[in-house]
């Protein structure tokens, strides 16, 4: 076996495999979806990986980075066998393994501004906490990702984190949290709420994770997911995942789908995730009691899934799933 964790574009994270798998694993690159592989040594230094790119009938793009932006280097192969050399050479640690390729420094956007300036250390680390964190909810693509990530920082018609620099930043760290996912259990608290939503949904509940922006929005678009027969709803929004990602814990809005003012009917309360108390009480005693009724069943799906609930009871509270451990793995690229 290879001390080594081979990151694919399929979305495979796999350690610890054989010099044959790997070949394999080279060997059958080409395909839409199925273009490059990232080789990384389970006991490696941060920014020390060999990777290779091959679409359809074109060389294979090979780079290695040896820490540092400016100790990155790539070269041109012809054949699959040649890159699984240079591989099994680079992961087994063998002296000279780069010798007998014209290998040139690969001048990198990484951690650059537009104009290709390094961005200064304290913008960056800001960069990196921003990509990290929202890596951590495990909701969004790379690609998205890094996009919000330049967007976090414009001001003024413009951006000091170019799209590339952002892209350069999200990728590395998301190879890191890949490499993290191996070590982690087979079901983890994010797997237990994912689980507890599902069986909510299958029961008439609308369940919806990641769901807008905020509470307030969720609140007023919750209603047009409600599928025919649903007679309450819970979610939590973008705000809310970020900072069950953060550590502290996870708060849930909830009620019941009944019909508006306009209708002659009640509206359900609306919930401050960050006191967890209600901001509008909202409907009379109808709506309250079927709003409680809904946050029961919310806990009961919770705890049946090994969740920890804290809620009292009363509908005008938000349900708060704490303690919680936040490890949800990344979407299939």
């Amino acid at each position: 076996m290879l001390p080594i964790t081979v990151n694919t574009e399929t979305g495979e994270v796999r350690s610890q495999v054989t010099a044959e798998e790997l070949a394999e694993l080279i060997g059958r690159l080409g395909g839409e979806g199925d273009r490059f592989v990232v080789v990384e040594r389970l006991e490696g230094e941060r920014d020390h990986y060999i990777q290779t790119w091959h679409e359809g009938d074109g060389p294979y793009e090979v780079e290695y980075r040896a820490g540092a932006p400016e100790r990155h280097f790539g070269v041109r192969m012809d054949g699959a066998e040649a890159v699984v050399a240079v591989f099994l050479a680079w992961a087994r640690g063998t002296e000279g393994w780069a010798d007998g390729h014209a290998w040139e420094r690969v001048e990198l956007s990484a951690a650059d501004d537009e104009d290709g300036l390094p961005l200064g250390q304290e913008l960056l680390e800001e960069a990196e906490d921003q990509a990290r964190l929202l890596i951590r909810c495990g909701f969004d693509t790379a690609e998205e990702i890094a996009e919000d990530v330049s967007d976090y920082f414009y001001a003024d018609g413009e951006t000091p984190v170019s799209p590339a620099a952002a892209r350069e930043i999200v990728d590395r760290l998301w190879r890191e949290r890949l490499a993290e996912q191996e070590t982690w259990p087979e079901v983890t608290d994010a797997d237990r709420v994912a689980a507890a939503f599902a069986a909510l949904e299958a029961d008439g509940v609308t369940a919806r994770m990641h769901f807008t922006c905020c509470t307030k929005c969720g609140f007023a678009e919750i209603g047009a997911e409600a599928a025919e027969g649903d007679h309450g709803f819970v979610f939590f929004p973008c705000q809310d995942t970020e900072k069950a990602a953060e550590g502290h814990g996870l708060w849930l809005a909830y009620g019941a789908h009944l019909p508006g003012p306009e209708d002659g009917g009640d509206e359900a309360g609306m919930f401050d995730s960050g006191t967890g108390e209600a901001r509008s009480a909202g409907g009379g005693t109808a709506a309250l009691e079927a709003t409680a009724a809904v946050g029961r069943e919310v806990v009961t799906a919770l705890t049946a899934a090994g969740l920890s609930v804290v809620w009292d009871g009363d509908p005008d509270r938000a349900i708060r799933v704490q303690p919680l451990d936040w490890r949800r793995r990344l979407p299939v690229r």
